[in-house]
């Protein structure tokens, strides 16, 4: 752990490939949301598709959930290199800290690529099922 110490700026490296996922999912939810729109003025003409949409709208809910957690993940590393940075500059051992401030960030980004795989398996079947009726 006190390698991990001499290397405060390491956490704060994975920053960009957050924000990349975080500015992804939230294009793809913007898209999402956008569709349901358009569905449910589609829906109110025909009466039909109100099964897909509810899917649709639980995707969304799925993709908030990841953006929540991947902001999360970010604020955890951040403070993981300001932990260490000061403790490193006040001569203070919070290895620990760190070490638990990282793994829980690395923990979120990991939840919600499982989250992110759902939602793709799971938006395959909806536009089949879409096309189908």
């Amino acid at each position: 752990m006190d390698s991990l110490m001499d290397n405060w700026y390491l956490p704060i490296t994975l920053l960009p490939s957050i924000g990349f996922f975080i500015m992804a999912t939230t294009n793809v939810s913007n898209a999402l949301s956008g569709e349901i729109s358009q569905l449910l003025v589609v829906m109110e003409e025909s009466h039909t598709g109100k099964s897909i949409i509810r899917r649709k709208i639980n995707q969304l809910r799925l993709l908030s959930i990841a953006l929540v957690l991947l902001y999360g993940s970010a604020i955890l590393l951040a403070l993981a290199s300001l932990v260490a940075g000061l403790g490193e500059g006040l001569m203070i051992h919070s290895g620990a800290m760190v070490f638990f401030l990282i793994c829980s960030g690395i923990l979120a980004v990991c939840i919600t690529l499982g989250l992110l795989m759902v939602y793709a398996v799971r938006a395959v079947r909806i536009k089949r099922d879409q096309f189908e009726r």
